[in-house]
Formats: structure tokens, sequence, C-alpha cells
């Protein structure tokens, strides 16, 4: 796969797209800490 694949020119950048999927996963993995405390906390 080279850079001037088509794959390539299709205005992503790494920037772009991996930055994203890294802060949706920051998000997921706060927020799953959140209710693991929650749970934890409430839970008898």
């Amino acid at each position: 796969m080279s850079a001037s694949d088509q794959h390539h020119l299709q205005g992503h950048n790494v920037d772009q797209v991996d930055q994203l999927s890294s802060l949706v996963l920051m998000a997921l993995a706060l927020a799953g800490g959140v209710v693991a405390v929650v749970v934890l906390t409430f839970l008898p």
C-alpha cells in the first residue's frame, strides 16, 4: 500500500481519525470508571 493509493486520498489523516477514536475510547473508559465507583460505593 503506497501513499498514493485511493485509500490515502480520502482526506483522512492520523490526527482526524485516530485522535477522534482515542477520545471516544477515553470517554468510554472514564464513563466505565465512574459507573464502577458508583456501583461499588452504593452496594451494601
